[in-house]
């Protein structure tokens, strides 16, 4: 059970909560605009540094001069992180110690989190899903994490001297060795996930649909006769065209795009699916299970689809916080009741 105890001061509506949840479901409850997100978000906060929601800017309270969030920890590599915020100032430790990369708070506290910004990631933009992608590779295969930021470096160099009016081909070399690297790293991931997926699948509402995923590295052919092909147009507008960076996924139903044959609740239902492969790829590679967020249980589900995915999500034993108007509630599941962002009930 990673989080042990959750506290949180002046964040959006909610002045002050301690929050002691337990292992396995734990329901947020309430009316609309209650602070159930933002119970979620001050948890998305502490495990990547940062939030999903739109209006970042008014995450402290209105009144107040900061925001504190806190969570002890057990099964971790530490028993306490904390953040606070002032103005522009933020403040980020682990343990009493201060760290400045949010990569660190990734490997404090995994996380799958479900909110409005990904819930449709299948239909959504080839960035989305490509973080998705990133983000359970990165906890399946630790070296992906490296190979990515030292991608992302040359990259950022070599759109630097375009933007500069220098020739680009200083960081050309390592562009395709990092971004080969990337490609070969994701292709292996692909493969695991794609077993794993039809696996699932195959137990959901939706088993009938012939659905699958095929990766796009993100340029034609060889790599280094990509970007001499684009060495014009990547002068043109200072950025690289082709590269890792441009990859996509791609889900098919029948060899066609899943976007233009499902209903959004049937992509939706795909993308919970694909989600859960992910963490059977990162159990297999015995990473710890991932504590998971899910706002708006019930959004665009029937009720079969959100039995088949509480089943799923019940036979991983992990901990997960999920927010709602009504709990479809197991025995055993704790029950968290909000108003006006405060904690007026505690039911287990």
């Amino acid at each position: 059970m990673p989080i042990v105890e959750l506290q949180i001061e002046n964040l959006r509506s909610i002045s002050q909560l301690t929050l002691r949840p337990q292992p396995g479901w734990n329901w947020l409850l309430g009316a609309n605009g209650v602070g159930k997100s933002t119970v979620l978000e001050a948890l998305h906060l502490l495990a990547t540094g940062q939030s999903w929601r739109r209006g970042q800017r008014q995450l402290i309270r209105d009144g107040a001069e900061h925001y504190r969030l806190g969570a002890r920890l057990s099964d971790s590599i530490a028993e306490f992180v904390g953040m606070r915020r002032q103005g522009e100032e933020r403040e980020i430790a682990r343990d009493g110690e201060r760290i400045h990369s949010a990569w660190e708070l990734l490997d404090t506290l995994p996380l799958q989190a479900w909110h409005e910004g990904n819930a449709h990631f299948v239909s959504g933009t080839a960035e989305e899903r490509r973080r998705i992608l990133d983000w359970g590779l990165y906890y399946a295969d630790r070296r992906y994490g490296v190979s990515l930021r030292e991608y992302r470096q040359a990259l950022r160099q070599r759109n630097a001297a375009l933007r500069q009016g220098l020739p680009p081909e200083a960081w050309n070399a390592a562009v395709i060795r990092l971004g080969e690297r990337i490609q070969d790293q994701r292709s292996i991931h692909v493969e695991a996930l794609q077993l794993h997926f039809q696996r699932i699948w195959s137990t959901s509402p939706q088993a009938d649909q012939e659905v699958d995923f095929v990766l796009h590295p993100g340029w034609n052919g060889d790599l280094a006769e990509a970007l001499e092909r684009d060495r014009s147009i990547d002068q043109q507008f200072a950025y690289t065209h082709s590269g890792a960076h441009r990859a996509r996924l791609q889900f098919r139903v029948q060899g066609r795009a899943a976007a233009e044959q499902l209903s959004r609740g049937q992509l939706r239902l795909l993308g919970i699916a694909f989600r859960l492969a992910q963490i059977a790829v990162q159990r297999d590679a015995g990473a710890a299970l991932p504590v998971i967020l899910i706002d708006d249980f019930a959004a665009e589900l029937d009720s079969r689809a959100r039995r088949w995915w509480m089943q799923e999500l019940q036979a991983l034993q992990t901990q997960i916080f999920a927010a709602g108007t009504e709990p479809p509630a197991e025995p055993g599941d704790t029950l968290f009741y909000l108003h006006a962002g405060q904690l007026i009930e505690e039911m287990q």
